[in-house]
C-alpha cells in the first residue's frame, strides 16, 4: 500500500526490481524498448523522499540504462570510468564493500539535476551517484521549477531501464570467452591497456548496432560483422600471441557467432515477449509468470554456459534455478 511505501521512505530510497513483470504499462514499455533497440530489457522503480543527501553512494552497474525521471526532482553526477583496479569489477565497483570515493574520480562529466519529463543515459560502467537535496555546483539550474516550486519539495520517482548485453552474455569479451573455451585453448588474460578493455566489452551487432557503413553494404549481417571483429579484438587484446599461434578458424568463430546471435539471443527475446505481456498485477498468475521466466532465463544462461563448455558457469545456473524450485516447493506446501 502508498502507506507502506511512505513508511519505508523514512529509510531512504526504496526501489521494484524488475518491475515491467508486474506493471502492465512497465512491461509495455519494456517491450516497446525492446523492438525500438533490439536488446534484451529490465526496469526497475527508485523512489526518493525529498532532502536525501545520498540516495546512493557512487556506483558503476552492468547495464547501459536510460533513466526516467517521472515525478519529482533528483540530482545526477555521473563520472568517467576510473583506472582499472586488479581484482575488482569495473562494472561492479561501489558495491559489496567496494567503496568509490568522490575524491578519486575526478570532475563529474555530467551534473544534472533531472525533473519531472526529464530522460538521462548512462552507458555501463560509468560511476554516478544520486542525491534529492543539494543544487548543482555553479548554479546551472535554478532553485525554483517555473512555476515557482522550489527543487526537491517533492518525493522523487525514476525508472531505470536497462539495456541488458552485458548481464546476458552479449558482448565481444563473452563472445571471446566462448569461443577460446570451445578451441580448447587458454581464455584468461591480463588487459593492461583499459581501452583495449572497453573495446571488448563492446556489444555485439544486435539491433539498432547493426549499421551499414554504405548502400553497398546493406546486406551485411550481425554474423558477418561480429565474425570480423571478432578477429580484430583478438589481435588486438593479444597481438604476439597470435603471431606464434594460428587464430580460431572462421568456421570455428562463425559457430559461436551464430549460437550467440541467433539461438542464445531469440530465446531471450521469446522470455521477454512472454514476460512483458498480459501482466495482471492483481492476478497472482502474474507473480507466477514471473517465476517461471526467471527459471527459463536461467535455463538460457546454463545452456550457454554448457555450449561455452564451461561447467563451473553451467552448474551454477543450474544450482540457482534448483534452488529456487526448492524455495518454491517448501513455500507452497505451507500454505
Amino acid at each position: 500500500t502508498w502507506k507502506e511505501v511512505q513508511d519505508a521512505l523514512e529509510g531512504g530510497t526504496i526501489y521494484f526490481n524488475s518491475a515491467g513483470s508486474f506493471w502492465p504499462s512497465l512491461g509495455a514499455l519494456c517491450r516497446l524498448t525492446n523492438y525500438a533497440f533490439g536488446l534484451p530489457t529490465n526496469v526497475n522503480i527508485y523512489i526518493t523522499p525529498p532532502g536525501s543527501m545520498l540516495s546512493v553512494p557512487p556506483h558503476t552497474d552492468r547495464q547501459d540504462v536510460i533513466v526516467f525521471q517521472t515525478e519529482g526532482s533528483k540530482r545526477w553526477r555521473v563520472f568517467y570510468p576510473p583506472k582499472r583496479i586488479k581484482g575488482k569489477d569495473p562494472l561492479n565497483r561501489g558495491k559489496s564493500g567496494d567503496v568509490l570515493d568522490m575524491k578519486d574520480l575526478g570532475k563529474p562529466i555530467l551534473d544534472v539535476v533531472l525533473r519531472k519529463g526529464d530522460v538521462m543515459y548512462v552507458p555501463a560502467g560509468f560511476p554516478h551517484t544520486t542525491d534529492t537535496a543539494t543544487i548543482v555546483e555553479q548554479e546551472s539550474v535554478p532553485v525554483h521549477d517555473d512555476d515557482g516550486s522550489t527543487l526537491f519539495d517533492e518525493t522523487s520517482v525514476h525508472l531505470t531501464m536497462g539495456l541488458d548485453s552485458h548481464v546476458w552474455a552479449l558482448t565481444y569479451a563473452h563472445m571471446r570467452w566462448t569461443l577460446l573455451q570451445r578451441c580448447g585453448k587458454d581464455w584468461k588474460l591480463d588487459i593492461k591497456n583499459d581501452t583495449d578493455y572497453w573495446d571488448s566489452m563492446k556489444t555485439l551487432p544486435i539491433g539498432f548496432l547493426l549499421k551499414s557503413e554504405s548502400e553497398s553494404e546493406s546486406e551485411l549481417n550481425s554474423v558477418d560483422v561480429a565474425i570480423e571483429e571478432m578477429k580484430t579484438i583478438l589481435k588486438k587484446l593479444e597481438p604476439t600471441r597470435w603471431e606464434k599461434e594460428s587464430l580460431p578458424s572462421e568456421e570455428e568463430i562463425r559457430q559461436v557467432a551464430k549460437f550467440m546471435l541467433e539461438e542464445h539471443m531469440s530465446s531471450l527475446f521469446e522470455i521477454q515477449e512472454y514476460m512483458y505481456s498480459d501482466i495482471d498485477p492483481h492476478d497472482e498468475n502474474t507473480i507466477v509468470k514471473g517465476y517461471e521466466c526467471t527459471q527459463r532465463q536461467d535455463s538460457v544462461m546454463q545452456r550457454y554456459g554448457a555450449f561455452s563448455n564451461n561447467d563451473e558457469m553451467k552448474n551454477a545456473f543450474e544450482k540457482r534455478r534448483l534452488d529456487r524450485e526448492k524455495k518454491a516447493a517448501t513455500a507452497s506446501s505451507e500454505l
